[in-house]
């Protein structure tokens, strides 16, 4: 089975799932990538780690013929990225799964600052975290 991680909270910036043996890394682009709310967005992320051609009989959506178009195996031309050739492909043309000129500008605005946004999250937590250690434990 191919490992998925929704990486919403630590994001890219604090930690890379893909170094840890993630297949399939989700990211929102919605909260700490683009730190603002004005646009909707996520990333699909396939770190080409995973064999579908070994797994065949599980994943026939990757390793059958898609007579959608024209008997493409996902598996076959585009190796261990398949799933995300699939994204692509498939979801992008059958639910629109695409974001529009004005929320990647938007995303893209936020993205540009993450880095220091995220820095700030951390020293923040990090100063939360040692004020609340010189509170007494509650004894009930």
């Amino acid at each position: 089975m191919p490992l998925i991680v929704d990486n919403t909270v630590a994001t890219p910036v604090l930690l890379k799932p893909a170094q840890y043996g993630a297949d399939i890394i989700v990211h929102s682009l919605t909260k700490f990538m683009g730190g603002h709310g004005s646009a909707m967005g996520g990333m699909l992320v396939d770190a080409g780690s995973f064999d579908w051609m070994a797994n065949a009989a599980r994943f026939p959506q990757f390793t059958t013929p898609d007579h959608s178009y024209h008997g493409l195996v996902y598996a076959q031309r585009f190796g261990k990225c398949a799933f995300v050739a699939r994204a692509r492909s498939a979801l992008a043309r059958t639910m629109g799964a695409i974001l529009s000129p004005m929320s990647a500008f938007l995303l893209l605005q936020g993205i540009e600052t993450v880095s220091l946004r995220v820095e700030r999250h951390v020293e923040n937590a990090a100063r939360w975290r040692n004020s609340c250690a010189a509170i007494p434990a509650w004894s009930g």
